[in-house]
């Protein structure tokens, strides 16, 4: 008789441990997708609202989009919660006709379904409607899920971020939609035309913090944010002028959530996927997805939050190149309260290192790398290679600038004829050579002669947006040719001591300009080149 009721006992026990805790539900979701908003830029800019959403919410700056790091395969990820393989959208341009992968599931209009069209399946009185500063994404969605979309339907209109916001915001509190959708790509037009590290795109990110801000202060006012959850994300990040590249500047989005049962000051520390994020909005509501999605539900957000605190990157200025004579590095940190280190020779900073107190100059070419740190927490880490300005004539990186080449591959230089610019520069990169920021159709030659101290097989990373190529002593080590997004090659090269000619050939073919060139002896950290290591 005992034996058997101890063996109820632990029977029951069981059942009772073995119950799980009731998934976290919201009356509503407003599902905020920035184009090309990255997880950096957030930190870098200043972003006010975003940062008290993220104190008395939650926060993921280490959710990756999928690979190319393009718009159309993520915000096809981002509204179905399943991966490129399963939605069939590898790239941008894909449609039902012209895609090599066939989706795995299909809508009526031969897409993958997106969570938007589950809603409507298994919640059929809900309402969802759509806002966006452009409809662009509708050509992929299933939009009679939707009972409201702003801009409409082939009407070709276009919305200020700032109109769809508040029109968004105005329908919210009059009708209380279970899920409402904002889509805005207005960033991902700044990125490209001023560049993702840029004054231009840190003032977009700044501009829609501030829309963000007063979305939510409209609800809060009207009583609304204690069932609703707010969620903010992007389809991928960018870097330079561009964006696709496999770069963790490019794949890393943020994760904003805020409201209902979030809980206040979490920082998720585990990596997710862009798919969690939408499969997060649909587990919220109460729907299940098709077997198909991938997703998983971000339960991070709503678990206790631990002494991990959110404190951003610092912005290093100028980001990269050759501070002039004269010229000051500034950095800062959107954190109140937080103090900032730095170092000079490119080591991890920590509270023991160089408190900044203000701009500085520097004497001599090096790494600045800092840290922010506040309550016991540090942020990550940045670090920009700058030039120290050098004295007239000792700069030893010849250019050769040639205009209006109109090629997807290198030109043949030696039919260039004379070119446009010339001169020297202190480095292997674009930043001191004379043409515009959104120029198009140019390449250049560098050259130079490189100083070996130590014989060794060295080691050589190029990256570039266009097409580049390197030689060393007429060799070409590595080839990084044709019209592309920022990739990277590496080449090998066994040299002796002495001085060796070094020459890059590089275009530019549209959108992104980027040029850069580490090398060192296989083996060992690679870096820039220092200027006694170049002669011209």
């Amino acid at each position: 008789m005992k034996n058997r009721t101890f063996v109820s006992i632990f029977l029951v026990a069981i059942v009772v441990c073995g119950c799980k805790e009731p998934a976290p539900r919201a009356d509503h979701v407003v599902y905020l997708c920035f184009d090309a908003m990255s997880a950096i830029g957030i930190q870098r800019a200043e972003t006010p609202n975003f940062n008290r959403m993220i104190e008395n919410g939650a926060v993921s700056l280490h959710t990756r989009c999928g690979l190319p790091s393009n718009s159309s395969p993520n915000w096809m990820t981002i509204a179905s919660a399943a991966p490129f393989e399963m939605t069939g959208v590898l790239d941008n341009g894909v449609t039902p006709r012209t895609g090599t992968v066939v989706p795995a599931l299909k809508n009526e209009i031969g897409f993958f379904p997106t969570i938007f069209e589950s809603v409507r399946e298994q919640r059929p009185d809900a309402k969802i409607y759509f806002f966006g500063d452009t409809s662009w994404p509708c050509n992929m969605y299933g939009m009679s899920a939707f009972d409201v979309v702003v801009p409409e339907l082939g009407k070709r209109q276009h919305l200020t971020p700032d109109e769809a916001f508040r029109k968004a915001a105005d329908a919210f509190v009059e009708d209380k939609p279970e899920l409402m959708f904002i889509g805005i790509g207005t960033p991902d037009h700044e990125g490209h035309t001023w560049g993702h590290e840029s004054r231009g795109y840190f003032d977009c990110l700044h501009h829609m913090d501030e829309l963000v801000g007063g979305f939510v202060k409209k609800l809060e006012e009207n009583g609304l944010m204690k069932n609703t959850v707010i969620i903010i994300t992007a389809d991928h990040g960018g870097i330079n002028y561009a964006h696709g590249g496999s770069t963790m500047a490019e794949l890393e989005v943020p994760v904003i959530m805020y409201g209902g049962p979030v809980t206040k000051g979490k920082v998720m520390e585990h990596a997710n996927m862009n798919y969690d994020t939408p499969a997060t909005v649909a587990g919220l509501l109460g729907v299940e997805l098709p077997w198909e999605c991938h997703g998983k539900f971000l339960k991070e957000a709503f678990e206790p939050a631990t002494d991990v605190c959110y404190v951003p990157v610092p912005l290093i200025q100028p980001f990269r190149g050759t501070v002039p004579d004269g010229g000051k590095v500034s950095i800062t940190a959107d954190a109140e309260g937080a103090e900032i280190f730095y170092t000079l020779d490119g080591s991890q900073p920590t509270c023991e290192s160089t408190k900044y107190d203000g701009p500085f100059g520097i004497e001599r070419t090096c790494t600045v790398s800092a840290v922010a740190y506040k309550n016991g927490n540090y942020g990550m880490t940045a670090s920009n290679f700058l030039y120290a300005a050098l004295p007239e004539g000792k700069a030893a990186v010849h250019y050769a600038l040639y205009r209006n080449v109109y090629d997807e591959v290198l030109p043949d230089f030696s039919r260039l004829g004379k070119p446009a610019a010339e001169g020297y520069i202190s480095a292997f990169s674009l930043e001191d050579v004379p043409f515009s920021a959104n120029e198009d159709d140019f390449a250049i030659v560098f050259t130079s002669k490189m100083r070996v101290k130590e014989a060794g097989v060295y080691k050589f990373e190029l990256s570039s947006d266009d097409g580049s190529k390197l030689f060393i002593d007429g060799k070409c080590i590595a080839d990084n040719d044709g019209s592309h997004t920022l990739q990277t090659r590496y080449g090998f090269a066994e040299l002796q001591p002495g001085l060796h000619n070094i020459r890059i050939d590089y275009f530019e073919d549209c959108e992104g300009q980027y040029l850069y060139l580490n090398y060192g002896l296989d083996g060992k950290p690679l870096r820039p080149f220092f200027p006694d290591e170049l002669e011209k």
